[in-house]
């Protein structure tokens, strides 16, 4: 009896892997560290936290609005080309910001990430991996997605401790450096556009066997999904109600998360641990990626959508009472697992709403507005603790947002099949 030979593992785990790096990077040092950031650049310019807190706004609005264009480039030259160059773009402007000396320079270098970093990051990465996974989709863009929690693990606190020995500008040089070393290669060599580029087919699945061939089942399936035609959907009361829930919890999570090193500084905590504790924020935030994607499985995402933003309500009133440092870290673990679920809601919703017919298009108007609340959020928070001293009234705001979001996904109301039967919804 002949055995077979081991199966080698499918290319495009190494796709998801590569995915994960990517987006440990693209997360970690574009954006969990710059929390990190705010009081040095305090302390050695004496800018406002406002203005500092202004440069990460910059950056979310130039993110969300490049959202369309790095999908343009990347349908039209292949991701491959297009991840690589802005890979070696994302690396010098790390190197960039290190060069700061004045307020328009630290913006403009954030203008310059911000466009840099979109490029490596999950429009890509998500176009990549929906060739190269039809059955297991979820699953793979789902373990990729974990590379941007255990980015704010790792990378929080990595560059606390070379600010602490070294200084700010060096820990720019380092995560410029990092993103040539790691990212480049990744793009250049690892990266392929499809599964047939190397006679493969989705999922590794073997080739289609029998007189006649024959085609993939689960391809077929999803050229038949259908959905809401675009204009159609921006039509719809759901469309509004979707968005402005995206708008809100966004806005809460910019307007805490983009302050919590000097938060919990403030609350207690020493700021070395504080950058730890913005790691582990972010470590909760990858359980809950993979926690709240199963829940939207199996019960209804209102339901979900209500735990995710409940829970981070909770733990932001909780912060406005702590008393001891242990109350610190139960609004880490409570923030941190609430935050992960945002991510995954996102697509799940859409979808829901409104097919695979104009997916993409939605996914990015919504990353857009999602960018806003993001940006608007944190540029709030600093607007509030220079007028009043403290982050009191923004914790206290920002829960109550967090309350809006969950009223606006039940005002979407139920997502209907098209075309609707009596009108538009």
């Amino acid at each position: 009896m002949k055995t077979e030979p081991p199966k080698k593992l499918f290319y495009g785990y190494r796709i998801v892997a590569a995915g994960f790096i990517l987006l440990f990077l693209f997360a970690g040092a574009g954006f969990y560290s710059f929390s990190i950031f705010i009081r040095p650049f305090e302390q050695t310019f004496g800018w406002s936290r406002a203005a500092i807190s202004f440069a990460m706004s910059i950056y979310q609005m130039i993110h969300g609005a490049c959202a369309p264009l790095v999908g343009y480039l990347t349908e039209k030259y292949g991701p491959k080309r297009v991840m690589t160059t802005f890979a070696v773009g994302a690396g010098a402007a790390f190197i960039m910001v290190s060069f700061t000396q004045t307020l328009w320079f630290f913006y403009l270098s954030y203008a310059v990430l911000s466009v840099a970093t979109t490029g490596i990051g999950f429009i890509p990465i998500s176009h990549l991996l929906t060739r190269w996974f039809v059955r297991r989709r979820g699953t793979a863009i789902g373990m990729a997605m974990v590379g941007i929690s255990v980015g704010g693990l790792v990378m929080s606190p990595l560059v606390g401790m070379l600010n602490a020995h070294y200084s700010w500008r060096v820990s720019y040089v380092f995560m410029g450096i990092l993103v040539w070393i790691l990212a480049v290669p990744l793009t250049f060599w690892v990266m392929k556009s499809s599964p047939a580029e190397m006679g493969l087919l989705p999922d590794g699945d073997p080739p289609d066997k029998g007189e006649g061939g024959g085609k993939h089942p689960d391809r077929e399936t999803s050229l038949e999904d259908k959905g809401w035609p675009l204009k159609e959907a921006l039509r719809t009361r759901a469309f509004l109600w979707v968005s402005l829930t995206f708008l809100l919890a966004p806005m809460a999570q910019g307007g805490v998360l983009q302050h919590q090193v000097p938060l919990v500084t403030e609350a207690g905590l020493a700021s070395t641990i504080a950058a730890l504790a913005l790691g582990i924020t972010a470590g909760m935030g990858g359980l809950g990626k993979l926690i709240f994607g199963r829940l939207s499985e199996i019960y209804p995402f209102h339901f979900v959508a209500t735990a995710c933003f409940g829970v981070q309500a909770l733990a932001v009133f909780m912060l406005l009472a702590v008393h001891s440092p242990f109350l610190v870290w139960v609004y880490v673990v409570l923030y941190g697992f609430g935050m992960g679920g945002i991510v995954v809601l996102l697509p799940m919703v859409i979808s829901r709403f409104f097919g695979l017919t104009a997916f993409a298009t939605l996914m990015g108007i919504v990353a857009f507005i999602q960018a806003i609340g993001s940006s608007s959020g944190a540029f709030i928070s600093g607007l509030i603790f220079d007028h009043f001293g403290n982050y009191r009234i923004a914790l206290i705001l920002f829960g109550c947002v967090y309350l809006m979001a969950v009223v606006t996904i039940f005002l979407a109301g139920r997502p209907r099949p098209y075309p609707p039967k009596e009108g538009i919804p």
